[in-house]
């Protein structure tokens, strides 16, 4: 297993952009083409696009592991987090452990906000603290300010997450156990307030996976690479979605 401890890439110059996508254009047709109409209608509720990346592969991981769209990808959850070393750890990091990164940003929002010195006691006097909110108990072997360095805590805690989703197999049950402990989830089931928990970050994961595909589709400047109408339709509805997502 690859340690991270020591590992932090050299900043380039990242470049923040802030640009709305143009919403896609209404089509003017005659009445006798009404049959037309209604097909595109459907297809754009919503629009699905099918980008040329394998179905097993994270189209953030793809990009960020191209040169060319590295910097963008830390600028853009540089913007989100609002710190280049938290964005930058938590994609390097998400990418050694194969963590979906929009699930991994999404966790540390839901436990830290993003802040490195996150601090909660809890009921039972342990403590979490940092980014990915470790447990005292859990990590006894960490000295105080270990808990508050990126680093460090970034990769103690997408490790347990790793950990977490291998064993409960999903999604839901792995982030069950990263929030209410495998113990207490085997053998009283999952409590409301981890359901709660679970329900917000799978929903804020969307949201920024989808923020990113709008992202994506405007630096990449391949028309080929970037968009196919997954259901078939005539030429020039498919010209006229292609126009208002190019540069």
């Amino acid at each position: 297993m690859l340690g991270l401890y020591g590992f932090f890439p050299i900043r380039g110059t990242a470049v923040e952009i802030e640009e709305e996508i143009t919403p896609i254009a209404s089509i003017s047709i005659d009445e006798d083409e009404k049959e037309a109409i209604d097909e595109w209608d459907a297809l754009s509720k919503p629009v699905v696009f099918a980008l040329n990346v394998d179905e097993n592969e994270d189209l953030i991981i793809t990009a960020y592991r191209d040169p060319d769209l590295r910097e963008e990808v830390v600028a853009f959850f540089e913007e989100l987090t609002g710190s280049y070393e938290i964005a930058e750890v938590i994609l390097a990091n998400a990418h050694v452990l194969e963590i979906p990164p929009a699930l991994a940003f999404s966790l540390c929002a839901e436990e830290s906000a993003y802040k490195v010195r996150a601090f909660n006691r809890n009921q039972n006097n342990t403590v979490d603290r940092g980014l990915f909110q470790l447990n005292s108990a859990s990590f006894p072997k960490l000295e105080p300010e270990d808990f508050f360095d990126p680093i460090v805590n970034t990769w103690h805690g997408l490790s347990y997450l790793r950990w977490c989703l291998d064993t409960a197999g999903t999604d839901v049950a792995g982030l069950a156990m990263y929030n209410a402990g495998v113990t207490r989830v085997r053998a009283a089931g999952t409590p409301k307030t981890t359901l709660d928990y679970i329900s917000r970050i799978l929903d804020r994961q969307r949201k920024i996976e989808e923020r990113f595909i709008a992202e994506y589709v405007r630096l990449v400047d391949r028309e080929d690479e970037i968009i196919e109408i997954v259901e078939e339709t005539k030429p020039p509805f498919r010209l006229s979605l292609l126009k208002p997502l190019g540069r």
